[in-house]
């Protein structure tokens, strides 16, 4: 039963740690993709603050159909979500 017991627990600590890893690298994609570019005055926080951006509809449609849509034509709308995310926006 002991042996059970610790294996039970061995392998719940195995998938949090993965599923921890799993999380932690999603997120990290997104913001080595926007990190590339937006550093000092043009970094993502300052922008969205400047632009007034409040939403993460708002922060797609900035993206997807601004000024600068061609050069983020390689965004996915998941990692613009995991920017809007990390930046704390409301959904």
């Amino acid at each position: 039963m002991k042996r059970l017991t610790s294996i039970i627990v061995a392998l719940l600590f195995i998938m949090g740690v993965a599923s921890i890893g799993i999380t932690a690298e999603t997120a990290g994609k997104a913001e080595d993709k926007c990190v590339k570019c937006h550093k000092k005055e043009k970094a993502m926080d300052k922008v969205i603050e400047k632009k007034k951006i409040k939403t993460t509809a708002e922060l797609l449609k900035a993206v997807k159909e601004g000024p600068k849509a061609k050069l983020h034509a390689k965004l996915t709308d998941d990692d613009i979500k995991v920017a809007a995310k990390e930046l704390k926006l409301a959904e």
